[in-house]
């Protein structure tokens, strides 16, 4: 036997102990838990934090603080864990309404839960999210007092008007209609001075439905911050998550901030229906 066959021998000798040297179970596949959800429940103290309305879309999974995955519900994934673990599960958020914008909703708690994972078995968790105790309510407008809590432009055509014949929940909303002969709407908060503009989170939710796109935005001491489009949603109320953190900061010398929107007509952009038509509900202005 010549020395390169010998040295083959030895090598194939030491792979062949090695490999029976090894228990069974360290080449077996692990075999995975299952954790399902369905839904992100969402719940608030209406009197402190207005209307439950959410539109949650995703799920970010934290098993013993480790990031498991983000999934768009319902799903059911699997967990290479077994027994006893901590479970957090986050609401996940499209931004500024935007499929390739997902974002885990910083202003919600998440639901925390211990479950026992058992390999090859399916748990199902119903989890219920709700504010964090420190975000501030700086506008709330459900359109159910009395009186309306906006602003209007010097040259806005038409206003706000409460309405019960198409709401989202409650008894009224507010609703938008212009005359053919119109071609501007303008309406804003008043404005906030208590806003941060440090990049903590701030948004806008709104639930709405409309047949025309809307201009939403911010301004800052009278100077237009920034602004982004409600889209027209085809006959169905949507909830939105309009992403503020940025364009609240945009202007540091700011004291105040209000936020606007509105339609406007141009002879290069008219209106796509002949009555553009707006209807909207449970305004809020959320931040630390």
């Amino acid at each position: 036997m010549n020395l390169r066959n010998v040295k083959n021998y030895i090598l194939l000798l030491a792979i062949i102990i090695f490999f029976l040297g090894c228990s069974k179970d360290k080449f077996e596949a692990t075999v995975p838990a299952y954790i399902s959800i369905d839904d992100i429940l969402f719940s608030t103290d209406y009197a402190t934090e207005g209307s439950a309305s959410s539109n949650i879309t995703d799920a970010w999974v934290y098993i013993d603080d480790n990031l498991v995955g983000v999934y768009e519900l319902p799903a059911t994934f699997p967990v290479l864990k077994e027994g006893n673990v901590e479970v957090k599960i986050y609401a996940g958020i499209k931004d500024n309404g935007i499929t390739a914008s997902r974002a885990r909703y910083l202003l919600y708690d998440p639901h925390i839960q211990t479950i026992n994972l058992v390999p090859e078995e399916t748990i199902k968790i119903i989890p219920t999210v709700g504010y964090n105790p420190d975000v501030k309510f700086t506008w709330l407008e459900d359109f159910e007092t009395a009186s309306l809590s906006f602003l209007y432009h010097t040259r806005s055509d038409t206003i706000i008007m409460k309405q019960n014949n198409d709401v989202k929940e409650g008894n009224f909303s507010g609703h938008v209609y212009l005359e053919s002969n119109m071609d501007f709407f303008e309406a804003t908060s008043i404005e906030y001075g208590n806003v941060p503009k440090n990049g903590s989170p701030v948004y806008l939710e709104i639930d709405f439905k409309t047949n025309e796109p809307v201009l939403i935005g911010v301004y800052h001491n009278g100077i237009q911050g920034g602004s982004s489009y409600l889209a027209k949603t085809d006959g169905e109320w949507k909830k939105i998550y309009v992403n503020l953190t940025s364009l609240s900061g945009a202007v540091q010398s700011s004291t105040a901030l209000k936020v606007f929107l509105g339609m406007q007509e141009f002879p290069n952009a008219p209106f796509t229906v002949t009555n553009p038509e707006v209807f909207i509900d449970n305004i809020k202005l959320v931040h630390y």
